[in-house]
């Protein structure tokens, strides 16, 4: 007696004989897709799939796809509450109702680390969807 269906693979999944290797799930054209056709960044991209972004940035790597549609690739730090889009910095709406939230809370007398609690406590994804530390919402805070 069989307790579950079948399960299928996500869309664009070769499986591990058809690519010979087991470190990249994806197929070239679903990749493309995903950041060409969709225009996601490697962020949303990670997000989507669930794979960590080491993971996407080899497999982009490796299949020859520029990062960003344009062959330009961004180099440092991408500040929070903007993305790379086209080769140009554009604001991430909801990033940047993080920012006020923070300003609010600092100016309403809460420290960095409660304010970090705060972020942690609610569903708001750091930039690498880790947690969120004072000395974070510190720097946020300073260049916003």
């Amino acid at each position: 007696m069989r307790l579950f269906g079948p399960v299928s693979a996500p869309p664009g999944y070769l499986g591990a004989r058809a690519r010979g290797s087991l470190r990249c799930p994806w197929s070239r054209s679903y990749l493309e897709g995903l950041c060409s056709g969709q225009h996601l960044s490697i962020r949303e991209i990670t997000r989507l799939t669930g794979a960590s972004l080491a993971a996407v940035l080899e497999a982009l790597d490796r299949f020859g796809i520029h990062q960003n549609g344009n062959g330009h690739k961004r180099t440092g730090h991408l500040p929070f509450g903007f993305d790379y889009l086209n080769c140009q910095l554009v604001k991430n709406k909801a990033e940047q109702a993080s920012i006020r939230m923070m300003r609010q809370y600092r100016t309403g007398g809460l420290s960095l680390r409660e304010i970090a609690g705060e972020l942690n406590r609610l569903p708001i994804p750091t930039k690498n969807n880790r947690v969120w530390q004072s000395n974070t919402v510190r720097g946020i805070l300073a260049c916003a």
